[in-house]
């Protein structure tokens, strides 16, 4: 059965040019509608290339970032199908080399699935998986596996590194065989590389790095970097990722994913960090407004995109775009039109949070001096690693904070010592996050490390 393509009207293209220009922090963005048969819609507003002049058009690439994940764990459940690994095994039968400090019980691949293995989210300071991986064994595992959902990129990083020990081939091309190819994903990349990026769209950041981000200092081209990493390394266009959303809209396809599989990624979740949202294996869970949602969201540097699929009403919505932005309410609101076309009722409006419209305050209300202890710490400090550029430590309220990017909220982190000289990142007991301080000179420390990642103080404030 064919879909019928629908008319959303010129409000729709003019609603999502509004959110790109009114509230985001992209050039461009692309977005497509699909039920269960085929695409019923789609629109481009912006730019691909600002330099350029290059507008999006469907065909444009953008990186998908962690919406990757559930790709990653249909392959996982691909081979455990095939018998080549079990979920609940150890990490270590497939990696005997896989070290992380724990007084707790063995981390298994289930626990890598869900995140919730108590592990480092992940600095992302290698740009690949095996280094990163392997460096768990400097941090420690906080909670019993199992026991509570911290998102970690490490984690399906190791998983993609489980997948190549099984199958002895690489994740890139895994991904490509087993799920691009077959899905019929044939604009798609399973890695983006120096080649892929000729097809991309430019990726783009705020101006400025260090400060909340505001509409009236323009963009900059984003730092560019290649990946292959099983936590978000696919390169697609909506119109190919609606094939995925028909997957995922199914009930199984034997070929791909069988049906007792695909319900395994979608229930029984685990309550994630952000209430009502929970996360099964790769997917998240969640109510909105009396109504179940299948969905994922990925941010890259210099691309966001977000990815919604409501199975009761057989509809899903994804948006790609060069840049931050309101993007998951916008494919909400695009499932919304599209139910409202095919049922001929008023099309609904736009809704958007006020922390999607609101720029957030230029720096925290109160900074102080901080007692001697301390100040040989605070200041600002950089790093090579595109995903965290700066820090800042400042002290306030008698206590130390880390900012990571930006003055984004008005308090960033706080940082609680611990009896090694060092400190956790979060007043959570649970927070397997680091920040240690080392090399003072010149009543100075020259360098604070978070969760393995160097950074290095530097003379701006």
């Amino acid at each position: 059965m064919a879909a019928t393509t629908i008319t959303l009207g010129p409000d729709f293209h003019d609603t999502v040019r509004g959110v790109l220009e009114d509230t985001s922090w992209a050039a461009g963005v692309s977005l497509a509608i699909t039920d269960r048969h085929g695409v019923l819609a789609r629109t481009t507003a912006g730019s691909a290339d600002l330099a350029a002049g290059t507008a999006v058009r469907d065909d444009t690439l953008f990186e998908i970032g962690s919406i990757s994940k559930g790709f990653t764990a249909a392959l996982v459940l691909q081979a455990r199908d095939s018998g080549l690994l079990d979920l609940d095994a150890p990490v270590t039968r497939y990696l005997p080399w896989f070290e992380v400090r724990s007084a707790f019980a063995p981390i298994t691949v289930r626990h890598l699935l869900n995140h919730t293995a108590g592990i480092v989210s992940g600095p992302e300071y290698t740009g690949e998986a095996a280094f990163e991986v392997w460096a768990l064994r400097d941090t420690e595992a906080t909670t019993p596996p199992g026991t509570w959902h911290y998102y970690s990129n490490t984690g399906y990083k190791t998983l993609g590194l489980v997948l190549q020990a099984v199958s002895g081939l690489p994740y890139e091309q895994l991904l490509a065989e087993r799920l691009l190819g077959p899905l019929g994903m044939t604009a798609s990349e399973a890695a983006v590389t120096h080649d892929t990026r000729r097809r991309l769209a430019v990726g783009y950041a705020p101006f400025y790095d260090d400060r909340p981000p505001r509409r009236a200092d323009g963009l900059a081209p984003a730092h560019w970097l290649e990946t292959a990493t099983a936590d978000g390394s696919i390169a697609s266009t909506p119109s190919d990722m609606t094939a995925w959303i028909r997957l995922l809209l199914g009930d199984g396809d034997t070929r791909l994913l069988r049906p007792h599989s695909l319900r395994e990624m979608i229930t029984d979740p685990v309550e994630a960090e952000e209430p009502p949202y929970t996360y099964g294996l790769g997917m998240y869970v969640y109510e909105r407004e009396g109504r179940a949602y299948v969905a994922h969201t990925g941010g890259m540097v210099g691309y966001n995109a977000a990815l919604v699929c409501d199975r009761e009403r057989g509809l899903g919505a994804v948006v790609l775009a060069n840049g931050s932005g309101p993007w998951s309410d916008l494919a909400h609101h695009a499932i919304e039109r599209a139910d409202a076309a095919r049922s001929r009722r008023p099309s609904p409006a736009l809704v958007l949070p006020r922390s999607a419209i609101e720029e957030a305050p230029e720096r925290p209300s109160v900074i102080e001096e901080p007692p001697t202890r301390w100040a040989p710490l605070v200041g600002h400090y950089r790093g090579y690693n595109p995903w965290l550029p700066n820090i800042r430590v400042q002290c306030s309220g008698g206590r130390l904070w880390v900012w990571q990017g930006d003055f984004t909220t008005d308090l960033g982190e706080p940082l609680v010592p611990l009896a090694d000289g060092t400190f956790r990142i979060g007043d959570d007991a649970r927070s397997p996050e680091r920040l240690a301080f080392d090399v003072v000179l010149d009543g100075k420390a020259t360098r604070a490390t978070l969760s393995g990642y160097p950074l290095y103080r530097t003379f701006t404030p």
